[in-house]
């Protein structure tokens, strides 16, 4: 997640506030421990107009160890998904999976099908997705089960019922400008492919920067309106994409350095506004590779077909949630995070949108005893601008999590810091290695760590939950956000507590 939004300055009497179990004194002196390390990283950041908010309390007992600023509300980020996928676990169950009934709806005479598939709209986030063999054969299992009953011939349309025919349902408080790209899918009811394209472009040998590169797109069977002009006199590379208005294209620019190396090629995954279409061109070609044909919709059909009947032809199965869990946390996948808040939500409420999954969640929040001055969540990713956060309460968000029946599914969730996910660059000691799980959160001025720290030579508090949450940082600030976390985490660990 990126690109979002700056924080205003807090009021200096909120910032002052007093209340934290460790205060800073001006004669305290520099040893070893938590405190002092995180004193030092927080001091250093607030000199330079940062906010620097944190809790830290023990795992078994919930009881507070340090805190600082731990009152003060500032945007969760991607940190707001612990709250969407802890919410689904609860209600639904590590072992629960989504399932998508297909259908024939028309008449089968011999070997010609005259009719639809038509797909029921479940929801599921990982339907026609690569990063699970079972979702990404999706297409080629109805095409074989189309054939095993004998089909060798069709006229119809593959269809989704379920869906809704109104606006994209982008969140409340989504930038705009965010909307052609994968990261900020729209959560659609139903979802295929994550509601992603890929789009290569290449340059030929010795051609330009001036002139048009060749566009490919993935799937091959994609119809994806694509407009790309070039820039060969901008700053520096990039590309970058905007949604078409008023069409279902997006129109790129493909910038390059005046002067400079002129790059040969680039990669984007954007974001479609019709999934049912690019899940019908993936149904046409696997039926295309399997040998049944699909004949003109104005061929004129046999006399006297029988009545249409819908007949079961294949569901389709999500991997358990706990594994969907684990994708979306490690990779901080929003529109997962999103299609997972619309369940729980539907769930509890019988109903889905972000009018009632605020309300669902904060019932939820509720439930664990958080106070809603602790947490706003306005969606489950995320994205969303108008969610606020303080660190106590995305602290007992995960504490909460650590007693419940799925606490093992959420845990594995989390990125490990050296390891994997979005943790998977920061270094490690042989002291911090595989010990320290946290999801984070990334806007533009902002950045969030929430998660689970072990301290084996500790055995008064052996586990420890953490927030550390920073606003307000600035590109060129001295202490980047991510080494004020290594430092923060690495004392978590390694150091006394007090």
């Amino acid at each position: 997640m990126r690109r979002a939004l700056f924080v205003a300055s807090l009021l200096t009497a909120v910032l002052s506030s007093p209340g934290c179990v460790h205060e800073r004194k001006p004669d305290q002196p520099d040893h070893a421990t938590l405190p002092a390390v995180a004193d030092a990283v927080f001091t250093t950041l607030e000199d330079e107009g940062a906010i620097a908010s944190a809790y830290v309390v023990d795992a078994r007992t919930g009881q507070p160890l340090y805190t600082h600023r731990e009152q003060v509300r500032l945007l969760p980020a991607s940190t707001m998904k612990v709250v969407s996928t802890s919410a689904a676990l609860s209600a639904l169950g590590s072992d629960f999976r989504f399932r998508t009934p297909v259908t024939l709806e028309g008449t089968q005479l011999g070997g010609l099908f005259l009719g639809d598939v038509v797909a029921q709209a479940s929801g599921d986030p990982s339907l026609g997705s690569w990063r699970f063999p079972e979702t990404a054969a999706a297409c080629d299992r109805i095409a074989q089960a189309m054939r095993d009953r004998g089909i060798q011939q069709w006229r119809g349309a593959v269809r989704v019922r379920g869906t809704d025919d109104g606006e994209l349902p982008l969140g409340p408080g989504w930038a705009w400008d965010d909307a052609a790209y994968a990261y900020s899918a729209a959560p659609t009811a139903f979802v295929f492919r994550e509601n992603v394209v890929d789009l290569a472009l290449a340059r030929a040998p010795g051609a330009t920067c001036t002139d048009a590169p060749s566009a490919q797109l993935t799937p091959a069977f994609a119809t994806f309106p694509t407009r790309v002009n070039v820039d060969a006199n901008a700053d520096r590379a990039s590309l970058a994409c905007t949604r078409q208005r008023g069409g279902p294209g997006v129109h790129c620019i493909w910038r390059s350095p005046a002067g400079g190396p002129c790059p040969r090629a680039a990669t984007v995954r954007l974001a479609v506004d019709e999934p049912q279409a690019l899940f019908a061109a993936c149904v046409d070609a696997s039926l295309t590779r399997l040998g049944v044909a699909r004949l003109p919709l104005t061929l004129e059909a046999p006399t006297g077909p029988i009545p249409p009947v819908p007949v079961p032809l294949v569901e389709l199965e999500s991997p358990p949630l706990a594994d969907l869990v684990r994708v979306t946390n490690k990779e901080s996948l929003n529109l997962y995070a999103e299609r997972l808040g619309m369940r729980f939500t539907r769930e509890r409420t019988g109903q889905e949108g972000y009018g009632p999954l605020r309300t669902a969640l904060m019932q939820e929040l509720t439930r664990r005893g958080i106070a809603a001055r602790d947490l706003r969540p306005v969606d489950g990713s995320g994205l969303s601008r108008y969610n606020l956060a303080t660190a106590r309460g995305l602290a007992r968000v995960v504490l909460t999590s650590l007693n419940e029946p799925y606490a093992n599914a959420f845990l594995d969730s989390l990125p490990v810091s050296g390891v994997d996910g979005t943790l998977a660059g920061r270094p490690t000691t042989a002291r911090t290695a595989g010990r320290i799980r946290a999801k984070t959160g990334t806007l533009s001025g902002q950045k969030c760590f929430v998660g689970v720290a072990e301290r084996p030579a500790d055995p008064e508090h052996p586990r420890v939950v953490f927030a550390l949450m920073l606003g307000n940082m600035d590109e060129g600030t001295a202490l980047p956000a991510t080494e004020a976390f290594d430092r923060f985490s690495a004392a978590l660990v390694e150091l006394p507590l007090r």
